[in-house]
């Protein structure tokens, strides 16, 4: 099958396409596993009350990280229409919509989700996608011009990230662009997150690019970045969906 394809996009075609029952059989197992493996970073109905604490927790944080780390890196992108990616409770989504014209706040927690709604009731300009963990179904293709992720993809397992990064290049117009805060953490391949350095998943930069490269992205930079007492812990990562 092409690899280019997004788990949902095959699933969409499962009623247009004459597949055996082996090869439908395959393609359920992959989006189950998908799932399985998203959820188990975000959950998929309410928080954690660790969870919870974080959210509240980082919002005191949230000023200085856009002002001196993630504003720089955001220059001359187009804020059109933002993807805020597993957005929790929308401290990211508040620093977007001084710059953006459409936000569509992303997560795979209904409770998260529910908040950013009780949170930006009388923000039109913000709209809602609660997501299997592993896809933007429900977002058309070619419509988003920036692709944001904050805080949240150094969770990820590495097949929810090629699985997003392939759903990035549809929904992105060309020339739209990706920044994402991912894991640079290589020390257990194959592992889970739980007891790990800020419960990173296993990703490097050079993982990253190449996944992203794979998946039809240009990588415009990158910066190693030091987190909460960690040397190199994590990266973030500028994309390009390509003009053509």
């Amino acid at each position: 099958m092409n690899s280019k394809r997004t788990m949902l996009g095959r699933l969409a075609g499962l009623l247009r396409r004459p597949y055996s029952v082996p090869q439908l059989q395959g393609v359920l197992s992959e989006a189950n596993e998908l799932v399985r493996l998203a959820q188990k970073s975000g959950q998929t109905d309410r928080c954690g009350e660790g969870q919870r604490r974080y959210h509240i927790d980082a919002e005191s944080a949230m000023e200085v990280q856009w002002q001196t780390l993630i504003l720089p890196l955001l220059q001359g992108m187009d804020f059109s229409v933002v993807v805020d990616l597993a957005a929790g409770y929308g401290r990211n989504t508040v620093k977007l919509l001084e710059h953006a014209g459409e936000v569509i706040v992303v997560d795979i927690n209904r409770e998260c989700i529910e908040y950013c709604q009780r949170r930006f009731a009388n923000d039109k300009q913000v709209k809602y996608l609660h997501t299997d963990g592993a896809s933007l179904k429900g977002i058309a293709d070619s419509t988003v011009t920036l692709m944001y992720s904050f805080d949240a993809m150094v969770h990820f397992d590495s097949d929810v990230v090629r699985a997003y990064l392939l759903e990035f290049v549809r929904v992105l117009r060309p020339g739209g662009r990706c920044f994402c805060h991912h894991s640079n953490f290589v020390e257990r391949p194959g592992g889970t997150i739980e007891g790990l350095p800020h419960s990173r998943n296993f990703m490097s930069a050079e993982l990253f690019a190449h996944y992203s490269l794979k998946a039809g992205l240009s990588v415009r930079q990158q910066r190693i970045l030091d987190w909460g007492g960690y040397s190199k812990l994590d990266c973030i990562s500028i994309l390009e969906k390509p003009l053509a």
